[in-house]
């Protein structure tokens, strides 16, 4: 698994670069790795759950508009 994530990793290093804020570039990997990853639900609660207990409001961070 870890050769996967660091594959994901260097696939969206051109996309993370354009993401303004510190946290988003951090947290949008797992982000997308919650996405195509293991787990039938994909709302961030669940993938939050599973990918980063403790960074629910950060990974919603990914997805919403606030600058």
């Amino acid at each position: 698994m870890a050769d996967w994530n660091a594959a994901l990793t260097d696939w969206l290093k051109p996309f993370v670069e354009e993401l303004g804020h510190k946290k988003r570039r951090q947290m949008c990997p797992l982000y997308v790795a919650g996405l195509i990853g293991p787990g039938e639900r994909k709302s961030i609660e669940p993938m939050a759950a599973r990918i980063a207990p403790d960074g629910y409001d950060r990974l919603h961070g990914i997805v919403t508009l606030s600058k």
